[in-house]
């Protein structure tokens, strides 16, 4: 009878060796989505290893994202959504939260967002419109706090991603926007920006994807996004000053 794994040589360290022979399985589809691993003394046999080899490699495939365990049913494989692989950068972005990666996200923004916009503006349906104006309305409020307004300016950026009509773009963009709802907190609260000041640029920019004029809504980002990058340079600037 033909076995899923076979016996491993010494070439890695035991426990690598079997993470890549079940990462391997899964690639060729041989383990699928949703489908339980055999157990873990069947699994010891397959590949002639140790309990301790084995529980490292399925500890590293679950760390990342692979595998999931769960205590007294087994170990299974993950789904793949496209949802499951935002979380996973969203993490990687938290976890890497630093000066150096949020200047260089700013100068990816600038490269995608521009472009985002000129296909919102060709998309967009009426719907879309309508909460992109309601964002608007709410970005507003004299009384929105600084979290309040880091959150609206996350999602009017991330209502005109949905808008492009491609649904990964806001899927590859939401961990992004993530990392700089951290960034416009502090922004907020540093350089005494309130919600009048985006409003006016995110104003410009609805007011060309309304119009369908897809150049004018291409250089509004960009005009926007340049003045962003400013306003987190001069943020950096200062907290270096205090420390």
């Amino acid at each position: 009878m033909e076995t899923l794994f076979e016996k491993i040589g010494n070439n890695r360290t035991l426990s690598q060796e079997i993470e890549k022979k079940i990462e391997t399985a899964i690639l060729e589809k041989k383990l699928v989505p949703g489908q339980k691993l055999p157990t873990e003394k069947e699994l010891c046999e397959m590949f002639g290893v140790s309990r301790t080899a084995l529980r490292e490699a399925l500890q590293m495939l679950s760390a990342r994202g692979l595998l999931y365990i769960r205590k007294g049913s087994g170990v299974f494989v993950n789904d793949f959504s496209p949802r499951h692989i935002s979380r996973q950068m969203r993490l990687y972005l938290d976890l890497n939260f630093n000066k150096n990666d949020v200047l260089h996200l700013a100068h990816v923004r600038q490269m995608i967002e521009p472009l985002n916009a000129r296909l919102a503006a060709k998309h967009r349906t009426r719907q879309q419109l309508e909460v992109l104006e309601d964002n608007l309305e709410r970005f507003r409020n004299p009384e929105a706090g600084p979290d309040e307004l880091a959150h609206l300016d996350v999602e009017f950026h991330l209502n005109i991603a949905n808008a492009t009509g491609n649904p990964i773009i806001p899927l590859m963009m939401d961990p992004v926007f993530s990392l700089f709802s951290k960034v416009k907190v502090l922004i907020v609260k540093d350089l005494k920006i309130r919600g009048e000041f985006s409003y006016r640029h995110h104003r410009s920019i609805f007011e060309m994807i309304k119009q369908k004029n897809q150049d004018g809504a291409f250089e509004e980002m960009t005009k926007h996004l340049r003045r962003a990058e400013r306003d987190m340079k001069l943020l950096f600037k200062h907290l270096e000053e205090r420390d």
